[in-house]
């Protein structure tokens, strides 16, 4: 059997307004950026970073949640990334970073978390180089997307969800990328 899958990254906001003058004269105005990349799985040469094209492609896909007490910080390793599905313990391996999504599953005034990439080994990445510090307003997102990929090393390859607050922020996190070790009909965990 075939592996096949794949991957639509999509951000936009939409509006629409109405502006009745008068029971004869309506003016109607909408406007969305109708933004989407998709990546493939299945065709083509895997890519290896650095600004060499992927074909659009990705082969590691994955979905996780937690909790990040108050006070307190999460580590993401891209590396060694801990991934607990179907009943059984995971550890993925990122060679490249395609797309992530971090979603602020907090609706309370003030509960923001901070993403950031500070100290050693930090996937800096993201941040142009930089140590982020992108904060993640309650019920927001942050997104990155890289059609070409960005390469994830042993030095470059920590990623900290921190939450400054004193109540604990539940989070949710989707990370699409490439793994070149893996052989065409293998798939990464979902």
């Amino acid at each position: 059997m075939a592996t096949t899958a794949t991957v639509t990254v999509s951000s936009d906001i939409a509006y629409t307004v109405v502006d009745e003058i008068d029971a004869n004269n309506v003016n109607r105005y909408s406007r969305a950026l109708d933004y989407s990349l998709i990546y493939n799985y299945g065709t083509g040469v895997i890519g290896t970073g650095s600004g060499s094209p992927s074909n659009s492609q990705v082969n590691l896909f994955v979905t996780s949640s937690g909790h990040v007490s108050g006070g307190e910080q999460v580590i993401i390793d891209f590396k060694s990334y801990n991934k607990y599905t179907l009943g059984s313990n995971y550890t993925l391996e990122f060679d490249e970073l395609k797309g992530i999504v971090v979603e602020n599953n907090s609706s309370g005034t003030g509960m923001s978390l901070n993403l950031v990439a500070t100290g050693t080994n930090a996937f800096t990445n993201i941040f142009n180089g930089g140590s982020g510090n992108m904060q993640i307003h309650p019920l927001g997102t942050y997104m990155y997307t890289d059609l070409y990929g960005t390469q994830v090393e042993t030095n470059n390859k920590l990623l900290y969800i921190n939450n400054d607050t004193v109540t604990g922020i539940d989070y949710t996190m989707i990370v699409v990328g490439v793994n070149t070790g893996l052989v065409s009909d293998e798939i990464g965990t979902p």
